[in-house]
């Protein structure tokens, strides 16, 4: 495998066994305008759904690009994980999605909760872009599927084994069961009593990170690292 190459997402239909076959768009304007790439250059690509080819670009054209596979891998997934964080602010929305997808999430899901305060009724597509440049430059070759945004309780009827971070208890998160796999995150401020309550009474592990009050984006990466 090639190091410090360049990598980059393409739909899974480019990559062949012994070529990648990219046609005109915005990959395309990317590599040539921007970072004005040549033949001969060395790049990775990834299809998101776990393939990894280290490829030689073998020509450029007015009608696409084509690299050579140089060599190819399937990248193990790790545990399966789904992330419902209650929606943040722009900013830190924007680094809860990047360090969910170098963690290795598999799911994110937008909550909106009682304490949310911007609402969207729909996932914002930068979201997505988000997710793919943060998965470009981790090297990871899985792409976190960002879901529809859901109210707290469709998620909790929508997903089981389920962890909710909660101040309210002493129970330390990484004594919750193994088979865990969807972690609920509040927006700043947390969940509300009645929203710990119902999640309790539905099975959901109501789990402690420590003694100190973390922001709903740092809660995030001490969750994940816990699990």
């Amino acid at each position: 495998m090639i190091t410090n190459a360049r990598q980059f997402h393409i739909d899974p239909s480019a990559m062949n066994d012994d070529a990648v076959i990219m046609k005109v768009g915005e990959l395309y304007k990317q590599m040539t305008s921007v970072l004005r790439l040549h033949t001969g250059d060395q790049v990775r690509f990834f299809d998101g759904v776990g393939n990894v080819a280290d490829c030689t670009i073998a020509h450029i054209g007015k009608d696409g690009i084509i690299a050579k596979v140089d060599s190819s891998k399937v990248q193990p997934r790790g545990r399966e994980m789904t992330l419902a964080i209650g929606i943040l602010k722009k900013d830190r929305m924007r680094w809860v999605l990047e360090k969910a997808t170098e963690l290795g999430v598999w799911n994110i899901v937008p909550m909106i909760t009682d304490r949310v305060i911007k609402r969207p009724e729909t996932t914002p597509p930068r979201w997505k872009l988000i997710v793919k440049e943060a998965a470009e430059q981790c090297g990871r070759a899985w792409l976190p599927q960002v879901e529809g945004v859901q109210t707290f309780q469709q998620v909790l009827e929508s997903h089981n084994e389920v962890v909710l971070c909660s101040s309210a208890t002493q129970f330390d998160i990484g004594e919750c069961p193994k088979n865990v796999n969807t972690l609920l995150i509040g927006p700043e401020g947390g969940f509300t009593d009645e929203e710990t309550r119902v999640a309790e009474s539905l099975g959901a592990c109501i789990a402690s990170l420590g003694d100190h009050q973390l922001r709903a984006d740092t809660a995030v990466v001490v969750a994940l690292s816990k699990l």
